[in-house]
């Protein structure tokens, strides 16, 4: 079970890179939760059902031109997945790029991501999990 919780988050990111909000929808559960971190858009926000991520996905795209994920690792923890990854974006107004990493971690539940939590490096997601670098 362990392997499809890693490929839930897998198939989510993939959406996300392709801007495909449906497909990301269709990854998680109908009670989400996102407790996101991103600063200017969304910090301390959280996200309830797929109604909330709409909301999510259109302010993240109205600051920014162009966002990419890049997965550094996908790590399972059993119920929940660690993600440590790369955000790459583009202010809309300014042109500015911008690199920083990000940390996550998913809980999966009936195949579908259910909550997930920000954090902003991922040391500080690697100690929210109870593991050290």
């Amino acid at each position: 079970m362990s392997e499809e919780n890693v490929e839930v988050v897998r198939r989510g990111f993939d959406a996300w890179n392709r801007d495909d909000f449906e497909a990301f929808l269709a990854e998680l559960h109908p009670d989400i939760e996102w407790h996101t971190a991103l600063e200017g858009v969304a910090e301390g926000m959280v996200a309830r059902g797929h109604v909330g991520m709409r909301q999510v996905w259109e302010n993240q795209r109205a600051v920014f031109g162009r966002m990419e994920t890049r997965i550094d690792e996908l790590r399972d923890l059993g119920d929940s997945v660690l993600v440590l990854c790369h955000l790459k974006y583009t202010g809309r107004g300014s042109g500015a790029e911008i690199e920083s990493e990000l940390g996550m971690i998913v809980v999966i539940r009936d195949g579908l991501a259910l909550t997930s939590h920000d954090y902003l490096s991922h040391a500080e997601a690697l100690e929210a999990a109870g593991l050290e670098e």
